[in-house]
C-alpha cells in the first residue's frame, strides 16, 4: 500500500503548483506590496493597533487539521502549547468566494516555519465565532524557512502516542494488511494505540515511522514518507477504516 506515500510526494508537487498560482496573484494584490511588518507577540497585545490591516508575520504553524490552523511562535513545542500565544488563520482561496485550495494549503505547509502575509482582524477575541476563531484572513505563504514531520511538529491538541505492536497481533495484522491493499515492499510495521485496544495501526513506509495515531493517518506532514492505515476490532476480527487505505 503505497498510497500514503504517493499522497506525500504528490502534496510536494502540488505546494509547487499552488506556490505559483499564488505567486502570480501576489504580483497583482494591491495589498501585497504595503503590508506592516509585526511580530505574532504585538498582534496579540495590540490588537486594535492592527485591526484591518494586511500584516506580514513569521511564525510555526502547527497541525493544521480539522477545526485548527494556526501561527504560533517559533520557539513553541507541543510540550509548551498554548492557543492563547498563537493566531488562528485561514489560507487564501484559490478562487474567490469558493474556499478551493484552502485545506490542500494547510496539509502543504502544516508544521513549517513560514512568512505569510493576511488581513488581521480580531473580532473572535470579542466575541464567539462559529469555527476556529480566526484572526489572519486570506493567508498567502511568502517563504517557508524549514519543514517539519509530525513527529517533530507543533501540536496544540496534543497527540495520541502509538507503540510497537505485540510479535503475535504484528503477524496478524500484517496479513490483514496485505489483503486489504497494502504492499509487503517498502517494509510494514504495526502500532498499537495507547489506551485504545480496539485499535491498530499499519504502516508501510521507505524509512520514517509516525510517532502517533494523528500524525499516522490525520495529519502527516510533507515530509512523512509513509502510508498509514487504520484498523478497528470487530468481533474477533480487525477491520481496516476508510484512513490510508
Amino acid at each position: 500500500m503505497l498510497r500514503g506515500i504517493v499522497a506525500a510526494v504528490g502534496a510536494l508537487v502540488a505546494g509547487l503548483a499552488i506556490g505559483w498560482v499564488i505567486g502570480s496573484r501576489l504580483s497583482h494584490d494591491p495589498h501585497a506590496s504595503n503590508p506592516v511588518p509585526v511580530q505574532i507577540a504585538a498582534l496579540r497585545s495590540h490588537p486594535s493597533t492592527y485591526s484591518g490591516k494586511v500584516v506580514r508575520v513569521a511564525g510555526k504553524l502547527d497541525q493544521c487539521y480539522a477545526w485548527e490552523c494556526s501561527l504560533c511562535p517559533e520557539g513553541m513545542t507541543t510540550a509548551n502549547a498554548d492557543q492563547r500565544q498563537c493566531l488562528a488563520l485561514e489560507f487564501r482561496s484559490l478562487m474567490p468566494g469558493t474556499g478551493f485550495g484552502e485545506e490542500e494549503q494547510e496539509k502543504i505547509f502544516r508544521f513549517a516555519s513560514v512568512t505569510l502575509t493576511a488581513r488581521f482582524d480580531p473580532s473572535c477575541w470579542k466575541g464567539p465565532c462559529l469555527d476556529r476563531p480566526t484572526v489572519l484572513y486570506g493567508a498567502v505563504v511568502e517563504s517557508v524557512q524549514s519543514r517539519r514531520s509530525s513527529g517533530d511538529g507543533l501540536w496544540l491538541g496534543g497527540v495520541t502516542p502509538l507503540r510497537d505492536a505485540p510479535q503475535l497481533e504484528s503477524a496478524a495484522l500484517k496479513a490483514e494488511a496485505l489483503k486489504a491493499g497494502f504492499s509487503a515492499n517498502p517494509a510494514m510495521k504495526v502500532f498499537s494505540v495507547k489506551g485504545d485496544l480496539k485499535t491498530m495501526v499499519v504502516c508501510s513506509s521507505w524509512g520514517s515511522w509516525p510517532s502517533s495515531l494523528e500524525g499516522a493517518v490525520e495529519a502527516p506532514s510533507t515530509i512523512d514518507f509513509y502510508g498509514c492505515g487504520e484498523f478497528r476490532k470487530v468481533g474477533a476480527s480487525w477491520v481496516p477504516q476508510v484512513q490510508g487505505i
